[in-house]
């Protein structure tokens, strides 16, 4: 007999190694992402931190009109939105329109309105007035 094809159960077998090894791959791909979102996330939080000891910095000591510092407590309290406003801090959306924006790396959603305390004590504290939805929590600021 000639025989010049595949049998089925040898295009079969071909198919379900092929799907295997592309589940793995994928897995691996889901995988990387993730852990880039997750160190984009902690430079964030470093980068938010760094900006808003600046601020309380300058609130505290310079006293310039170039900046509005709110006064709350031992502290000051402004949002991430004013950071970025004040060039503190760099937005980093992807949107051209809205590259003033500060989205969080791991959903994409803004978080602007997110609002922080800055106070001193024996060292820069941050806290997190409201730690809702894609804002910072104070875990985060506390790693």
């Amino acid at each position: 007999m000639n025989r010049k094809g595949f049998t089925l159960i040898e295009l079969l077998a071909t198919l379900v190694i092929l799907a295997v090894v592309m589940s793995l791959g994928t897995y691996s791909i889901i995988s990387i992402i993730n852990n880039s979102k997750n160190k984009n996330y902690d430079v964030l939080i470093s980068n938010i931190k760094d900006s808003a000891e600046t601020y309380y910095q300058e609130c505290r000591f310079a006293k310039n009109d170039r900046i509005t510092c709110s006064k709350d407590g031992e502290g000051y309290t402004t949002t991430l939105g004013d950071l970025v406003t004040y060039g503190y801090l760099k937005g980093n959306s992807k949107d051209d329109e809205k590259k003033f924006t500060i989205v969080n790396p791991k959903d994409n959603n803004s978080i602007a309105a997110c609002t922080i305390n800055v106070t001193y004590n024996n060292g820069i504290a941050i806290t997190a007035n409201n730690p809702t939805g894609s804002c910072p929590t104070q875990a985060d600021y506390n790693k």
